[in-house]
């Protein structure tokens, strides 16, 4: 391959003018995505940006990493990743490096693919992985320095997490032995995600290791809109269900608002808990039982490891196993 890669070189080889090659390589102006896709493709294979840099006697050292996130409307209302980015920009300053946001929407990693095009960054931490995860899979190919937060299905992959299962199934132990519930719902969001993964296996293992029964008919995944969460709590009190336990702070905070609506009290009518904990649950706190991970902790811990990965070659994984299970009234 010809080291000395130009726009010129490109444009001659795939059959655009310099500036539409221009374009899609810069991120402005009009191009359409095929035309992108395949321009931004040449250039990872080609290293055009290696190539000029190389010539030019600079370090190809940018100490920036990507931090790439879910592109959700509510994204900024989501403490985990707030609190997570807080984490990795603290741990990144320290060891001399910065943090880029990158957002893919679903399906979408077009975002990402030209940011390590234009080689704007050393190394990425991925802070939400899917069962099938197409940026995963995306990464391998791309030979990158990468890890994610939470464990994903690929074995090869460097990765920090909580102890969700373990952590569920102390959750599952504190409602079954010591408040003697036997009716347990489960409500969660989309099943795509590890995290939901990781949080039904660890509610499943809970109840049967301590012999109740999983109602399979009252666990309900999937409801990533407050219509759903409405439409769940209504149809499992009228399944009789002793206990609802959230996935999340989101979705816990929406099944309260619901059951409020309903004139049910919690604790006295309906124990509540969440299987995480954050200031969406705060006016709360004193009457359903909560997990809480220490995300900031977390964030620090994965950006120190890509670090070290990067510079010393350490590729261990961790899980994090730090939480703590809030007892609070409706779970007395």
């Amino acid at each position: 391959m010809d080291t000395k890669i130009t726009l010129s070189k490109i444009a001659q080889d795939l059959g655009y003018s310099m500036s539409t090659v221009s374009r899609a390589i810069s991120g402005k102006g009009r191009v359409s995505p095929e035309t992108k896709k395949r321009i931004l493709k040449y250039c990872q294979v080609s290293g055009y940006r290696n190539a000029s840099l190389s010539h030019t006697g600079h370090s190809l050292r940018t100490y920036n990493l990507a931090a790439v996130l879910p592109a959700d409307q509510e994204l900024l209302e989501i403490p985990f990743f707030h609190n997570c980015i807080m984490g990795m920009d603290s741990a990144a300053k320290k060891m001399g490096y910065n943090i880029l946001l990158v957002s893919l929407e679903s399906h979408d990693i077009s975002p990402l693919e030209h940011v390590l095009a234009q080689q704007k960054v050393d190394g990425v931490l991925l802070l939400r992985t899917l069962v099938k995860d197409d940026t995963v899979e995306y990464l391998l190919s791309m030979h990158i320095p990468f890890l994610t937060v939470g464990q994903p299905n690929y074995a090869s992959v460097q990765y920090v997490d909580c102890d969700i299962i373990r952590a569920c199934k102390e959750m599952m132990a504190y409602l079954t032995e010591q408040k003697q519930m036997w009716r347990i719902a489960l409500v969660g969001g989309d099943a795509n995600h590890t995290v939901t993964q990781k949080r039904i296996m660890g509610f499943r293992e809970g109840l049967l290791l301590h012999n109740r029964k999983i109602l399979d008919d009252m666990i309900y995944l999937n409801c990533c809109t407050k219509e759903k969460v409405y439409q769940a709590i209504e149809e499992l009190v009228e399944k009789c269900a002793e206990c609802i336990v959230c996935m999340d702070d989101k979705i816990c905070r929406q099944a309260m608002m619901k059951l409020q609506n309903m004139h049910i009290n919690v604790p006295k009518d309906m124990e509540v808990a969440s299987l995480y904990n954050s200031a969406f649950l705060k006016e709360y706190a004193s009457i359903i039982t909560t997990l809480e991970f220490d995300e900031r902790a977390l964030g620090m811990l994965a950006c120190e490891k890509l670090i070290n990965r990067m510079e010393r070659g350490d590729c261990n994984s961790k899980v994090f196993t730090n939480y703590s299970l809030f007892r609070r009234l409706s779970a007395k």
